[in-house]
C-alpha cells in the first residue's frame, strides 16, 4: 500500500521542462509552467512552531524577489522580531509590524537578507522561536536561477553574470484549457456496470468496505465516469477510474494525465464536479497533510486536460494552503 501511494505521488509531481521541483537538504524549490518559482527554508523538524522563509520571483526579467518571513504558531504575547544570520543582525531588516507572524519585506530589506543568507548556517527571527536552517540555500537559489535562465544575467540571485535583463526570456504563456459542453446527469447508472470491478485486477483490492461510495458522472452524452474506490489507508482513499457508456459497454480505463506526458486512472482523496467539469484530488504525503500535492483536470468534450497542480514535495509542517504552484492555467 505504502509503495503505491509513494508511486501515486512521484507521478503527480513529474515534471516538465517548465514545471519542476527539487529539495536541497533544508530548502525546496518549486518553479511552475510560466517560470514562477518559489524556494522555501525550513526549520529543525524537531522545534514545535516551524518558522520559514518563502521567497517566491515570478518569471519576467525584471520580477523583484519578494520575501516573506513567517513565524508559526501562538505566542502569549506580540512577539519582538530580531532577524539575525549566525547570531548576527541583518542590517535594514527589521519588521515594523511587531505583533505580526507574517511579514512580506520591503525591496530592500528582501535584497539586504538575500546576501546575508547565501553563505550563512542558520536564520533567527524572533527569541525562542527556533531557527531557519540555511543548509542548501545557495544551491537551491541557484537552481530557481538556471529555472528562470537567469543564470549569468544581472537578474540572478546567485549565478550573477554581466548580460542583461534583456536576456531573460519571456515566460511562456499561461496555457487555456476550455471545459466540454455541460451534460445533464439525470439518469444516470446507480451503481458499477456488472464485472467493472473485475476488470481493475491487482490494482484493486477486492476487501474495501463496501459502504463507500462510488463515483459516477456522465462526462459528454454516451461517455460515463465511473471511480471506484480500491485501497482504503490511514489518511487515504485510492479510486481507480473507468469510462463506459451509457448501457456500460465499451468499458476502458480513464487517462487521467500527467505533466510528463504519462496517464493514470488511479487518485487519491477524489471529488468530481459536473457543472465545471473539474476532478480533483489531494494526495497526503503523510496524516498531518504537510507534504503531497493537489491537483485538478478539466474535462474538455473528449479527454481530461490538466487544469491546475500545487505540490509541496518536502514534509516540514506547510499547510496546503502555503504549497506553491506547479502547473497554472486559465479557463474559458
Amino acid at each position: 500500500m505504502r509503495a503505491m501511494i509513494l508511486g501515486l505521488l512521484a507521478a503527480m509531481v513529474a515534471t516538465t521542462a517548465t514545471a519542476a521541483s527539487k529539495s536541497f537538504q533544508d530548502w525546496t524549490v518549486v518553479c511552475d509552467n510560466t517560470r514562477a518559482c518559489s524556494a522555501f527554508g525550513f526549520s529543525e523538524d524537531s522545534f514545535e512552531d516551524r518558522p520559514f522563509l518563502h521567497v517566491r520571483r515570478s518569471g519576467e526579467a525584471n520580477a523583484a524577489p519578494v520575501i516573506r518571513l513567517v513565524l508559526v504558531g501562538e505566542a502569549d504575547a506580540p512577539t519582538p522580531w530580531a532577524v539575525k544570520v549566525d547570531g548576527e543582525p541583518v542590517p535594514g531588516v527589521a519588521p515594523k509590524a511587531q505583533g505580526d507572524a507574517d511579514v512580506v519585506l520591503t525591496p530592500a530589506q528582501a535584497a539586504a537578507l538575500l546576501a546575508a543568507i547565501r553563505n550563512g548556517r542558520k536564520l533567527s527571527l524572533a527569541p525562542g522561536r527556533g531557527d531557519i536552517l540555511l543548509t542548501g540555500v545557495s544551491a537551491a537559489l541557484r537552481w530557481m536561477d538556471d529555472q528562470q535562465q537567469r543564470a549569468g544575467t544581472v537578474t540572478a540571485l546567485v549565478a550573477k553574470g554581466p548580460r542583461p535583463a534583456s536576456a531573460v526570456p519571456a515566460p511562456p504563456p499561461v496555457p487555456l484549457v476550455r471545459p466540454g459542453p455541460a451534460v445533464s446527469q439525470d439518469r444516470l447508472p446507480d451503481k458499477l456496470p456488472p464485472g467493472m470491478r473485475a476488470q481493475l485486477g491487482e490494482d484493486c483490492d477486492a476487501q474495501v468496505p463496501k459502504y463507500y461510495r462510488a463515483i459516477i458522472a456522465r462526462l459528454s452524452p454516451g461517455v460515463i465516469l465511473f471511480g471506484e474506490l480500491c485501497y482504503l489507508g490511514a489518511y487515504n482513499e485510492i479510486y481507480a477510474f473507468m469510462l463506459a457508456d451509457e448501457q456500460g459497454g465499451n468499458v476502458r480505463q480513464a487517462q487521467i494525465p500527467n505533466l510528463d506526458g504519462s496517464s493514470t486512472n488511479l487518485l487519491m482523496n477524489v471529488d468530481f464536479d459536473a457543472e465545471t467539469q473539474t476532478l480533483s484530488n489531494f494526495d497526503k504525503g503523510r496524516g498531518i497533510a504537510d507534504c503531497g500535492g493537489v491537483n485538478s483536470w478539466i474535462w474538455d468534450g473528449k479527454a481530461f486536460r490538466v487544469s491546475d497542480q500545487s505540490e509541496m514535495p518536502a514534509c516540514r509542517g506547510l499547510s496546503a494552503e502555503e504549497w506553491p504552484v506547479l502547473f497554472r492555467s486559465r479557463r474559458k
